[in-house]
């Protein structure tokens, strides 16, 4: 894969190229050190205060989070480089848009575990 010239010059592709793998290690510590199989063997995978639903499911499935985190970063950013010689704009865009995406991961998965 050919990275353009200028990518890793770019000051707002650095920052946010930097906050996104900050938040991707934050949301991996945060699911290995929140999820534990020994304190109980359901965890809430779904809750809905509306309609006081919940479901029960095993901890691996919140080991989800920390692999769509993975994805999404890697996505993200070998995208942005694919895109940054085309429409700079475009790439950082794409950058701040995995920003947002892994924040609202960790405010979900926080909301879930917290249910419990």
């Amino acid at each position: 894969m050919h990275i353009p010239k200028q990518y890793f010059h770019n000051k707002t592709v650095l920052a946010l190229i930097a906050l996104n793998a900050a938040l991707t290690v934050i949301a991996l510590v945060n699911v290995m050190i929140g999820v534990s199989n020994d304190t109980s063997p359901s965890r809430t995978i779904i809750f809905r205060s509306s309609q006081s639903f919940q479901a029960a499911g095993a901890p691996s499935y919140l080991y989800n989070f920390a692999i769509f985190a993975l994805i999404i970063t890697t996505i993200s950013t070998i995208l942005s480089i694919k895109l940054y010689s085309h429409r700079k704009h475009l790439a950082v865009s794409v950058l701040g848009l995995n920003t947002v995406s892994l924040a609202m991961t960790l405010v979900v998965f926080n909301a879930l575990m917290r249910t419990a």
